[in-house]
């Protein structure tokens, strides 16, 4: 089947697919983005996305919001046309064209772009481990862009491709304190004495919908969950490490670069979420057919 993208009202072959050079997005990485998983065709947590996209419209001054009806209804379509059942979804959304007012930040016709795709992702029960290495400069976690999915990515980019040079799968950060943040493309959880402990968002973060997830299912399953602030020495005290993305889901760790005397195993509280976690994302995309 051909491939489409959904751009701004229509659906358009890929190759058709045009933005103005003078969008903000591409001028400034000025907008925002969401990544999910497509399991029978269904997004999964699509709307929980849409309100995390549109609570960062609202924040930073675009006074007004993407249109839920309007992606959901791109999606259905694209999914169809593309002839999606297990993939990959991206939203992407810009402040507009730049109307050479820099600081003018009402959003008069933003820019939407939504693309699905088949992909070969792994599996919701159990994919492969990750190793991980610190990110090379640190996280300032007074700035604002954190807690968003912002299209400026390039700090992420940057230490991610580092950390893959040095042979991990992933980077962590710590902020300027010295506390564990997060990774370039996904959050950190460990597991010590039973008891699941992840950065808060106050730690320079953005606040992960697979995250969120992970805190539900333990407050629903009687696992003792909590948020701090962590220095790095934690991980290496952790008895067990993973990482959440929307993708990929729950990601053990098996390695940090940094620690290469310590080696984690995916124990008993990592195999019990990917469990949960597996059974909720089929169960939720089994209902939304």
């Amino acid at each position: 089947m051909s491939d489409f993208l959904y751009v701004n009202g229509a659906i358009v072959p890929r190759e058709e697919a045009r933005l103005s050079p003078l969008d903000r997005g591409f001028l400034y990485g000025d907008g925002f983005f969401e990544t999910l998983r497509l399991v029978g065709g269904t997004p999964f947590r699509l709307a929980r996305h849409l309100q995390r996209l549109n609570s960062s419209c609202r924040e930073t001054g675009w006074g007004r919001e993407i249109s839920p009806e309007e992606v959901e209804s791109a999606v259905a379509a694209l999914v169809q046309r593309n002839g999606v059942a297990d993939g990959y979804l991206r939203i992407t959304a810009s402040r507009g064209l730049h109307t050479g007012a820099l600081a003018v930040l009402e959003a008069r016709e933003p820019t939407l772009v939504i693309e699905a795709r088949p992909m070969d992702l792994p599996p919701l029960e159990g994919p492969p481990a990750f190793a991980l290495a610190r990110a090379s400069f640190r996280r300032d976690e007074t700035c604002p862009i954190w807690r968003h999915k912002s299209l400026s990515y390039l700090s992420n980019v940057l230490a991610l491709a580092e950390a893959r040079r040095r042979g991990a799968d992933e980077v962590y950060f710590l902020n300027s304190r010295g506390h564990l943040a997060e990774g370039a493309i996904t959050n950190i959880f460990l597991v010590r004495g039973g008891t699941l402990h992840t950065p808060e968002v106050a730690c320079g973060l953005l606040p992960g919908i697979t995250r969120e997830i992970v805190m539900e299912l333990c407050a629903a399953s009687g696992i003792r969950c909590q948020t701090g602030r962590y220095e790095e020495s934690a991980l290496a005290e952790a008895e067990e490490v993973f990482c959440t993305n929307s993708l990929r889901g729950i990601i053990p760790v098996k390695a940090i670069l940094e620690m290469p005397d310590r080696h984690f195993g995916e124990n008993a509280v990592t195999r019990r979420l990917h469990g949960l976690y597996a059974a909720l994302v089929r169960a939720e995309c089994a209902a939304g057919k």
